[in-house]
């Protein structure tokens, strides 16, 4: 039976179709995926490092005991500020290691109804009580730091989505040979969390999940996810070491299905590494991209929801099914260390983001990266961790094209990127680990975190948090006027990482990311002694961005008053007998000091300037010290020797 169209749904297609014909004008000059013409380190500092076999599972870290340090700035800022930028730290973590490699969806809603999840452990034993910690918006205020995990189990790598029905829903894994677990309640509830395992027809076990949510109605749930590797103590399954799975709920999670990719076999794939893949979708469009090192980058999208599946390259790597140490060929590579051979082969950096727009179009960021295998020997791979440049690319675009949207600026104007020797451990670009948003008529927003010339450790530079945007659906970006988003009045020594942006933008942007002290990580790469980090949520208004030039922060608890920096000072800290608290604001003030379960040690309220504490009983460790003012409070770490 023939069925008219309705007058909305002729609009949009009409709106579809323009913006498909200016995609077929982009498409007379292709961009093409070259790092070549933005600022890259010196050649001599292009030094390869060993990539990782395996990525960490979350299931065998120790920590070390914890330490303090502070950075240094190496010039002087003077700002304006007119741009005005909302902050509060919402949650705590030892447990540093958000990713691997991309960031998934640990921010979702806004409005009044924003849900926050990020990986949370808060104990100074093996990180038994690691899981989901979790943080609930109203639209004007967040609720206090967690202390305790969402789940029952212990589990790792929350991935959030807000169905149609009212229902938020993490999905998590909760070990090596066991399926993947899910968690839902009524958006920003107190009720518990209802809890359930997905059911799996195989393999031995599932790790690193990602989730979406679409469908006509806005209830179908699609997950993301490999079977575990033989280096996370895994097994081959279907011929793959990690194969990709996917499963789909059409029914907000309460029955599932399961199936896998074609497309992906073995034909093309040894298999996967651990999340080096993202997944959105809107309506019935469904898009995930995975970003490879010696394999292909590609995005698979679905125009019905999930039934089928186009296989789309982003970047064509030349050998299908290349293994460590098959030797790559030398004469199709690049010079990028300026030894004379043509090695080096250009790809993703494992680390990005994709992202279906208001219209259905399907949108990749990622960053770039050079790889080797010069040494066929070795058991493994090398990266260049000098790398810089941010990539998009969106379905206009053809294969091996991309455009660089974003890099670490060289802030000293030398012509070359000048950083301390030792580059902290992430294992990504010098701007990655990209974060992807787009507003009603389409304008996009990526955020991503990058290294800084001019602020470091003496060891180490700092990388921090930026914001670009495009308002021509990805034509042209804001590149050279990025908004650094981490810096304030005082001090701006922050390592700013793993940003996740809520991915419907109207007013505002809505931000989270991990926030410490200290350079790289403790449970990866560097190796760094434990510390505590603060999960951060920023909000700045779209209108504003223009003035990215000028930042402002305020410290936002929903309140008139909040604490200002300087206002509680502890000395000293490290601390192994007695400590001072000076509350440097009038009238009373309650304080009180928590371990990392949450149990409160000592509780007082006092009207001095300086509190002396005894603390010749506090066993070695990290410690929280709460202190507020009614509505108002802040929160310090505390380390005793």
């Amino acid at each position: 039976m023939k069925q008219s169209i309705p007058f909305v749904s002729l609009l949009l297609l009409l709106i579809a179709g323009l913006q498909s014909s200016i995609y077929a004008q982009q498409d007379v000059i292709q961009p093409s995926f070259s790092l070549s013409d933005i600022p890259q380190v010196d050649v001599e500092a292009r030094v390869a490092k060993p990539m990782p076999t395996k990525s960490v599972d979350g299931f065998t870290e120790s920590p070390q005991m914890p330490f303090s340090i502070e950075g240094t700035s190496g010039v002087e800022h003077i700002q304006t500020r007119a741009l005005v930028v909302e902050r509060q730290i919402i949650g705590l973590t030892q447990y540093d290691l958000q990713t691997n490699a991309s960031i998934d969806d640990r921010l979702v809603g806004g409005g009044d109804a924003l849900s926050a999840g990020w990986i949370m452990s808060l104990e100074l034993t093996p990180f038994s009580d690691r899981g989901t910690g979790y943080n609930f918006n109203n639209g004007s205020l967040w609720g206090e730091q967690p202390y305790e995990r969402i789940e029952s189990v212990r589990v790792g790598w929350p991935s959030l989505v807000h169905t149609e029905s009212g229902l938020e829903v993490s999905v998590t894994h909760p070990g090596i040979d066991t399926p993947l677990w899910m968690a839902s309640r009524e958006i920003g509830s107190d009720g518990a969390w209802a809890e359930m395992e997905i059911p799996s027809d195989g393999p031995f076990g599932n790790l690193w999940p990602r989730i979406a949510v679409g469908g006509p109605d806005g209830n179908t749930l699609h997950v993301i996810c490999v079977s575990t590797p033989v280096g996370n103590g895994g097994e081959l399954y279907q011929g793959q070491d990690g194969a990709m799975l996917y499963y789909r709920s059409m029914d907000a999670g309460s029955t599932w299905e399961q199936a896998s990719f074609p497309q992906l076999d073995t034909t093309s794939f040894t298999g996967f590494d651990g999340d080096t893949y993202a997944i959105h979708a809107r309506d019935g469009v469904v898009a995930f991209a995975v970003f490879n090192d010696f394999m292909d980058t590609f995005v698979m999208i679905s125009e019905d929801n999930g039934d089928n599946w186009e296989y789309v390259p982003v970047i064509d790597f030349p050998v299908d099914n290349y293994m460590v140490d098959d030797g790559l060929p030398i004469d199709g590579g690049e010079d990028f260390d300026g030894d004379g051979i043509f090695q080096e082969y250009l790809n993703s950096d494992g680390s990005g983001d994709v992202h279906v727009d208001q219209y259905g179009q399907v949108h990749v960021v990622f960053g770039g990266m050079y790889y080797m295998d010069a040494d066929t020997t070795d058991g493994t791979t090398s990266y260049f961790p000098g790398t810089n440049g941010l990539e998009y690319w969106n379905q206009s675009f053809d294969v091996d094209s991309s455009l660089t949207i974003a890099y670490a600026y060289d802030i000293d104007g030398s012509g070359t990127l000048d950083l301390e020797d030792d580059i902290a451990a992430y294992f990504v670009s010098l701007a990655g680990i990209p974060s992807i948003a787009s507003s009603d008529n389409a304008d996009l927003f990526v955020t991503y975190s990058a290294i800084r010339e001019d602020y470091t450790t003496g060891s180490q530079n700092y990388r921090h948090l930026y914001v670009v945007n495009s308002n021509d659906n990805g034509s042209t970006w804001n590149t050279d006027d990025a908004c650094d988003l981490t810096p304030d009045l005082d001090f701006d020594g922050y390592e700013s990482v793993f940003a996740s942006l809520s991915p419907d933008v109207s007013d505002y942007l809505d931000i989270i990311y991990q926030r410490d002290f200290e350079p790289g990580l403790h449970v990866r790469g560097d190796l760094d002694p434990v510390d505590l980090n603060d999960i951060v949520h920023l909000r700045l208004a779209v209108a504003d961005l223009g003035d990215c030039a000028d930042i402002e922060f305020e410290d936002w608890v929903g309140i008139a008053e909040p604490f200002s920096d300087g206002d509680v000072v502890i000395y000293p800290n490290p601390a192994s007998s007695s400590i001072e608290i000076v509350i440097d604001r009038a009238g009373s003030h309650n304080v009180r000091i928590l371990d990392l379960n949450g149990r409160i040690i000592r509780e007082w309220a006092t009207s001095s300037m300086v509190e002396r504490v005894n603390i010749t009983d506090f066993a070695s460790g990290v410690y929280i010290v709460e202190v507020s003012q009614g509505d108002a409070h802040s929160v310090y770490r505390l380390a005793v020797d």
